[in-house]
């Protein structure tokens, strides 16, 4: 479990080295570095930490190194020898975050039916009167921790997707038809489509169980 979860936070920071791969300017890509920084170190210390404190250290840690990771960024614009050098590091880098994506997403559909059922129960004893609202309370506000961290991986896989987009647009004006380190790379991004795709549908899912909660 700790050598998935280091892996994916090289994968998440490693992202960020071509978060701004097609600008020019090196100010442009340290400013956008900062901006980006909090938000992918709350992810960072979810992945370490597995909880609250995690996430939250890891936020503290992402504001403060936003700009360093910024310079990176502008080094590691020439950090590979070739192209296909390049695109073969992307390609891993997304198939990381498939992989953390779909055990992500497979545990989450197993929390969701568990919930749904535990849910379904205490709404219905709640309003039988033979339990608190205070229980429903506690029960929505551990359920949103788990929207929470829900949402942070959502905003860290559309990141990242979204870069990867950008990388596959540049790349296919210079490519020759049916490149296949371009085809690796199309078939890795569909596919972090559909898990970030059904990630959504799970952190929807969980949003309706909440609403069944509230009181």
């Amino acid at each position: 479990m700790k050598t998935t979860r280091l892996t994916l936070v090289a994968a998440l920071v490693a992202s960020l080295s071509f978060g701004c791969a097609n600008m020019d300017d090196p100010s442009r890509t340290k400013a956008e570095g900062a901006g980006i920084g909090a938000l992918l170190g709350a992810v960072v210390g979810y992945a370490v930490g597995g909880d609250g404190k995690g996430a939250a250290i890891g936020a503290a840690v992402g504001g403060g190194l936003g700009f360093l990771v910024g310079n990176e960024v502008a080094k590691r614009k020439q950090a590979y020898a070739t192209t296909e050098e390049f695109l073969d590091a992307e390609i891993a880098r997304t198939d990381e975050f498939n992989a953390t994506a779909v055990a992500y997403n497979k545990k989450l559909g197993t929390e969701i039916a568990a919930l749904e059922k535990e849910t379904k129960t205490l709404r219905a004893r709640y309003d039988s009167g033979k339990v608190k609202k205070d229980t429903l309370v506690a029960r929505r506000a551990d359920l949103q921790k788990r929207i929470d961290d829900s949402n942070k991986l959502e905003g860290t896989l559309a990141k990242e997707l979204e870069v990867q987009n950008s990388i596959l647009a540049e790349e296919r004006k210079t490519r020759p038809d049916g490149d296949a380190h371009i085809a690796r790379l199309e078939k890795e991004v569909q596919a972090l489509q559909k898990n970030l795709d059904k990630l959504r549908d799970g952190s929807s899912q969980l949003a309706r169980i909440d609403q069944r909660l509230s009181v």
